[in-house]
């Protein structure tokens, strides 16, 4: 009002208030002599609708007048802003509650501190852009963050300028059986614009020894694994026995391990396997989609999308490695429990192949000798930020370039960012000797 603007309010179901707080505001609202409605459908037309129908702590589906509002509310030609999180959606999920769809905002405010369900699974679609709005309270720390640059920041430094292809690292690639090299190759071309020093591929079931789109891959027939600083598997890697020899190989070496595609279909059908990757000392990273993570926790696919956080710590817990589950909000998790939530990405990822691309990008940080976290996380963020604002699909083959950029980007601007200098400091006079 104090802007100007018109404003009607709507008390759902026309209960009166119990809280002191409510039965207040209502008081200080009528005191100015407006008006307030019980259906939402008397009211006048609107540039802006606000749903501040539920918050948090939402646990039966809508219904009644509850859900008549929520539709009243979508139906709206305006702007649609949900306050704290869309009336009807689970805050800890991002699943509906009950299944039945609710509040469906262009932007939401969350206030104090940001849910899980704004961003991850259906959340995204749901609440539209969001606004984090800490209200001038400092929240403690959780065990769950949002994943943000500063996360990595290690990773964002300029490279020193006296250095050779030989200070970042090997990187291996294992996969590409019968009719899926392209798997591998767009894993080990993701790994070479990500930085990795040197990419070696081993196909499986093909005598391929150029990539004549990449010839800077090299093609040594059988991977010496002992030699690698970092090894992807799992791309088209197949299922013959010569796959998971290969596989158990891998296993038991001492590089940090990117485990992907088929490799995580080995581990949800073989004991064997699985105990060698809960066994594991080095750096192991798994990263599965809703229906790989269903194979390895033997559970329906809709009990991982209805709650994904859950279940990417219970990846953690049995496997004893960083997992990384793909998706609306991609979820990062280790074993302590610790995790985070991708903000980054757009549809433009749902392609075949976008998940070799970013298990290339992976292994590229681990053979450049990055932190474990680091170089899970940044890979994550920059797969995201790589497709950020594209609407239609790109191609698998596109998305590490994309993000390589996007790299560059906050390498040149990590000064301003990670170490600002005082003001003093920005006007500095050279004087000849």
């Amino acid at each position: 009002l104090k802007k100007e603007y018109d404003v009607n309010v709507v008390q759902v179901a026309g209960k009166t208030p119990k809280s002191e707080e409510a039965i207040a505001a209502l008081a200080e609202w009528e005191k100015l002599g407006r008006t307030t409605y019980t259906d939402p459908y008397d009211t006048p037309k609107a540039d802006i609708v606000v749903d501040a129908i539920f918050g948090i702590g939402l646990e039966r589906p809508l219904k009644d007048e509850f859900l008549d509002a929520a539709m009243w509310f979508n139906e709206r030609r305006a702007l649609h802003v949900s306050l704290d999180i869309p009336s009807g959606l689970n805050s800890e999920t991002g699943t509906w509650v009950g299944d039945r769809a609710g509040c469906k905002a262009d932007a939401t405010i969350s206030f104090l501190s940001g849910k899980v369900g704004l961003f991850t699974g259906l959340g995204p679609d749901a609440c539209g852009r969001v606004k984090m709005e800490n209200l001038g309270i400092s929240i403690p720390l959780t065990k769950i963050s949002l994943l943000d640059v500063k996360d990595f920041k290690h990773v964002c430094a300029p490279r020193l300028k006296n250095t050779s292809k030989a200070d970042y690292g090997r990187l291996g690639v294992i996969g590409g059986g019968k009719g899926t090299v392209g798997a591998a190759l767009i894993a080990a071309r993701s790994g070479l614009y990500m930085g990795a020093g040197r990419v070696y591929v081993e196909l499986l079931e093909d005598g391929m020894k150029l990539d004549p789109f990449c010839p800077e891959l090299m093609f040594p027939g059988k991977i010496n694994i002992d030699e690698m600083d970092a090894i992807v598997i799992g791309p088209g890697l197949g299922f013959t026995e010569q796959a998971k020899q290969r596989f158990i190989d891998c296993l038991k070496s001492k590089a940090a391990l990117v485990i992907d595609g088929d490799a995580l279909t080995m581990i949800a059908q073989d004991e064997e396997i699985l105990s060698l990757v809960t066994h594991r000392f080095a750096h192991t990273v798994l990263t599965p989609h809703a229906a790989e993570a269903a194979r390895i926790l033997r559970l329906p696919v809709e009990e991982i999308t209805k709650d994904r956080l859950s279940r990417a710590l219970d990846l953690g817990i049995l496997t004893g490695a960083v997992n990384v589950l793909k998706g609306a909000g991609t979820i990062v998790t280790q074993r302590s429990s610790v995790s985070w939530i991708n903000p980054t990405g757009s549809p433009a990822l749902a392609t075949a192949g976008s998940g070799d691309a970013l298990s290339g990008m992976i292994g590229a940080m681990f053979a450049q000798h990055f932190e474990l976290m680091d170089c899970v996380l940044s890979a994550v963020y920059l797969h995201g930020a790589a497709v950020e604002g594209l609407n239609s699909s790109v191609l698998a083959g596109d998305i590490a370039p994309l993000a390589s950029t996007r790299l560059e980007e906050l390498r040149a601007s990590y000064q301003r960012h990670f170490h600002p200098l005082k003001e003093e400091e920005k006007t500095i006079e050279w004087e000849d000797s």
